[in-house]
């Protein structure tokens, strides 16, 4: 019954083949990735039903191939949308009625977002969603007080939000932070070490220095300390805060081996369909059953819309797999070696970021092996090596 109502909402086509073509048929199904169904005719053959947007696909496949068929019937929502194409206020009148019918007023069909600027529409559904409200909840038993204080505690990034019913839409308007405030967090803190380094210069903004130029530090060293002793009796708690220059070595490895294993593309595919009826998705075929091979999935959502003008809360879901099989290949020596220097050169401007390069060092070659192609480099600069760390104070 569910397999039905997707074929009739996608549209779909039947054909029928000689009994004699059945093997090759199925085959060619098979290696193009069609998801069909496959019955028995009377006198012989069998009859196929695909999806309407296949419908070219079978029909050069059979003649590639040689294959005679018949087309039967073409059925479905776009085959009507076709057919009835200038009658556009049936149809809406058509989907007024199923949205009258079926989906009343107690429930949420759309969410109508208005206020936010920085904060993305999507995350506010998502977090509303996390809630419990969303498309398709039951609104009459929502507290929207409730709701409204659960979802303020959970979005550090909105100030205010006020949801609204109008019949089945939810209008959500909200209140971003302004900017600009002081968000400086009042817990103590220590400046410590991001890494091991030899100082070259201290700026302190607030807190107490623990070190001088020319010092040997290691990370997670002490650099700047939130405990400020004020004479002999008075000692304060502050947040400390500083920039800690200092030189710091890093080495960059990088090695390409001549045997490589690489993914490549077989040039087979699989569709999976579904549909997402508010929450709940349904995929018809054989979606689910194990499958070993080594593929990307892709998916596509697309929104059930009657002449751009209805949108019924009907969503088509597309999963399609694009299979790929390892492969081992040899390079040449100079192929490596040309992929080592790529590699090599996204490391060092890595390594190199938010710093000063005051030298480097680089060794490159095959190894002694002889199987791959390496590439060593030992860089110095100079960093902010200041890292701010969090303390309790217990009394």
């Amino acid at each position: 019954m569910l397999k039905r109502l997707f074929l009739m909402l996608i549209g779909a086509a039947e054909v029928t083949v000689w009994e004699e073509d059945v093997p090759a048929v199925t085959e060619a199904l098979f290696s193009e990735g069609l998801p069909v169904t496959i019955r028995k005719r009377r006198g012989g053959g069998k009859k196929i039903v695909l999806r309407l947007d296949d419908l070219a696909v079978f029909s050069d496949m059979c003649r590639e191939r040689g294959i005679e068929f018949k087309l039967k019937k073409q059925y479905g929502i776009p085959v009507l949308l076709k057919r009835y194409r200038h009658r556009a206020g049936l149809f809406i009148g058509l989907a007024v009625f199923f949205a009258a019918l079926f989906i009343s007023d107690d429930f949420v069909w759309r969410l109508d977002i208005s206020g936010n600027e920085t904060v993305p529409d999507e995350r506010i559904e998502e977090e509303l969603e996390e809630l419990g409200f969303g498309v398709g909840t039951y609104h009459k038993n929502i507290d929207f007080d409730v709701l409204h204080n659960r979802f303020l505690l959970a979005s550090p990034d909105i100030a205010w939000i006020a949801i609204n019913m109008k019949g089945s839409v939810a209008r959500v308007e909200v209140r971003e932070y302004m900017k600009g405030g002081d968000a400086v967090p009042s817990v103590p803190a220590n400046v410590v070490a991001a890494e091991d380094g030899v100082i070259t210069q201290v700026g302190v903004r607030q807190g107490s220095p623990q070190v001088k130029i020319g010092d040997e530090v290691k990370k997670g060293q002490l650099l700047i300390s939130g405990i400020v002793d004020y004479g002999e009796t008075v000692t304060k708690v502050v947040r400390a805060s500083g920039e800690v220059l200092a030189e710091v070595g890093r080495e960059i490895k990088i090695s390409v081996p001549l045997l490589r294993t690489e993914n490549v593309k077989t040039g087979r595919t699989k569709t999976d369909y579904g549909i997402k009826i508010f929450k709940e998705v349904i995929f018809f075929g054989a979606r689910g059953r194990i499958d070993t091979g080594f593929y990307d999935t892709i998916t596509e959502v697309e929104d059930v819309v009657l002449f751009d003008t209805v949108t019924l809360p009907i969503k088509v879901i597309r999963e399609r797999r694009e299979y790929y099989e390892e492969k081992t290949r040899t390079l040449t020596p100079e192929e490596a070696a040309a992929q080592a220097y790529r590699e090599y050169k996204k490391a060092f401007a890595d390594a190199c970021l938010g710093g000063a390069l005051l030298s480097y060092e680089m060794e490159d070659g095959m190894n002694e092996a002889g199987d791959a192609y390496e590439i060593l480099c030992r860089i110095r600069i100079i960093e902010d090596i200041a890292e701010t760390r969090e303390f309790e104070i217990t009394e």
